[in-house]
């Protein structure tokens, strides 16, 4: 700033608001010169958030002051198709349908489009980008979508994991934070696993849920060998033990653990040791199909209860007795324990029908179920019809 007293020379024309002045010196004489009239500001808007899957959208673009010469072929779409356009003065609107789900639309102004109505003054530039992209609305029961990789052992860097493929069978806000969560199940048994081990109960196993090998593994995201186990790990004579293996969530990078909503199950009636009380279990983050909840596999669109194991499954099984190929319907847990006693669980036959056996058979096949949050989710451009065009998550945020 020049002090008082020392600018010699005023300047001809009025100093005000329309226009911008810089002060030159000249051999020690500053003189107050005029730069220009002032650029107009832009502001653009649009009615979505910066993430959307919307068909179209609306962009406003806001001047900061009545401008003259704006149209539309001042507006550079990259992705889309120009609409409507309409508006004066300082506030125009523009139309975009929206292609090409997986892409980032950026709208566009150059500067010097327009002139400020008041001073002449030239605008600037700015520019707008909004992702399109489906999000976790999109997932709609009977949706697939890939979650997670499976592995034999998830601290090996040489192995190749496998995408587990899960399918939405239910929608609700277990977490209470006004989104809906999708409940997902496995489209296929990813694993063989006794559901408890051998030496309890005569040798046969405990179908008892809470405390069952089964749910420490699938709850579990603890290296090879640290599993905790409620009670003596699958270490006996029963095939497929994993007892020294890792548990199931160590599959899955932070981010992801952090995504499974912990819900509240209740467990089926099983009258050998609890009354016919149900029991009921908290902060379960992975579990399998109740009996009861099997129709939620009709309801999403499977036409009976009938799966086939993945080619891992098959790969990682040593009892000799698993499917022969991916195509062989297989038998698989629920998680509700057969009422007569207290080592029988049911399970799944290859036909579809629902039995009973041994909790510490090791050749029947885990199909693990869970909630996941899909608030702040995007998803890749599939349609998840099918198990080969599941969704791929972009971004979980």
């Amino acid at each position: 700033m020049v002090a008082e007293g020392f600018i010699k020379e005023r300047p001809t024309y009025p100093i005000n608001s329309l226009n911008t002045y810089a002060v030159e010196v000249v051999s020690g004489i500053p003189t107050v010169k005029l730069n220009g009239p002032v650029s107009p500001t832009l502001g653009i808007t649009a009615d979505t958030p910066d993430t959307t899957n919307a068909t179209s959208i609306t962009y406003t673009f806001t001047f900061s002051e009545p401008v003259t010469g704006f149209d539309e072929s001042d507006i550079t779409v990259n992705i889309g198709t120009k609409g409507a356009f309409a508006g004066s003065g300082a506030v125009y609107t523009l139309v975009v349908t929206n292609s090409d789900i997986g892409s980032t639309q950026t709208i566009t102004v150059a500067a010097g489009v327009a002139t400020s109505e008041a001073n002449g003054g030239t605008t600037l530039g700015n520019s707008k980008s909004i992702v399109l992209a489906l999000t976790g609305a999109d997932l709609v029961v009977g949706k697939y979508i890939i979650f997670g990789r499976y592995k034999i052992d998830p601290a090996d860097a040489g192995e190749t994991g496998e995408d587990i493929i899960w399918r939405v069978i239910k929608k609700e806000d277990k977490d209470s934070n006004g989104t809906q969560d999708v409940m997902l199940v496995s489209d296929k048994i990813i694993t063989f696993k006794a559901f408890d081990a051998s030496g309890l109960n005569s040798g046969l196993g405990d179908n008892y849920w809470p405390n069952s090998n089964i749910r420490d593994w699938l709850n579990s995201n603890q290296s090879a060998g640290n599993v905790t186990w409620t009670h003596a790990g699958p270490t006996e004579s029963n095939f497929n033990n994993y007892a020294t293996k890792a548990g199931f969530l160590a599959n899955f990078t932070a981010t992801e653990q952090g995504k499974i909503v912990p819900v509240e199950l209740t467990t089926p009636t099983r009258t050998a040791t609890y009354g016919g009380t149900p029991v009921v279990t908290n902060n379960e983050k992975v579990f399998i199909l109740e009996q009861s909840e099997l129709s939620l596999l009709t309801t999403a669109g499977y036409e009976n209860y009938i799966t086939q194991a993945t080619q891992k499954a098959i790969n990682e099984g040593n009892a000799g007795l698993e499917p022969a190929n991916i195509s062989t319907a297989w038998l698989y847990w629920t998680r509700t324990p057969y009422t007569a006693n207290s080592s029988d669980v049911m399970y799944v036959y290859s036909d579809g029908l629902v039995d009973y056996n041994n909790a510490y058979g090791g050749i029947r096949g885990v199909r693990p179920a869970l909630y996941l949050n899909s608030s702040s989710m995007t998803l890749g451009a599939e349609n998840g019809a099918t198990a080969a065009t599941a969704y791929t998550i972009t971004n979980l945020n």
